[in-house]
């Protein structure tokens, strides 16, 4: 069970943050009746899937995990982290893109790098 609801992970402003602190995640949804989902989180390596199901009026959420990462574990960390920055919007995040290699996302300012890893 989590607290987290699947609701404050669906839409594009909620993904953002966990797309970029949670390496090669992706999502899908399943929709099922009056308005019930499921959230599916998946690696890229094929190894690891959690899922937590969305039910309007509840504040507990059914979640499983499978594989060697906790994907659920990992996604509520990340909203910790986002909500303890006072729930930055697009807005607030910038990107740096070195000439040698990868790119830089930060928070606020070019020297607040966001962390990739979840703790």
């Amino acid at each position: 069970m989590s607290s987290l609801s699947p609701d404050n992970m669906g839409g594009w402003h909620h993904m953002f943050t966990p797309g970029v602190r949670i390496p090669d995640l992706f999502c899908r949804v399943d929709q099922g009746k009056s308005g019930a989902y499921r959230l599916w989180l998946f690696d890229m390596a094929g190894s690891s899937w959690a899922t937590a199901d969305f039910e309007k009026g509840r504040t507990a959420y059914d979640t499983v995990q499978s594989g060697p990462r906790r994907l659920w574990d990992e996604a509520e960390a990340v909203m910790r982290w986002w909500k303890e920055q006072g729930e930055p919007g697009f807005e607030r995040y910038g990107l740096t893109v070195p000439r040698r290699w990868g790119q830089q996302v930060w928070l606020d300012d070019p020297a607040n790098l966001v962390p990739v890893r979840v703790p």
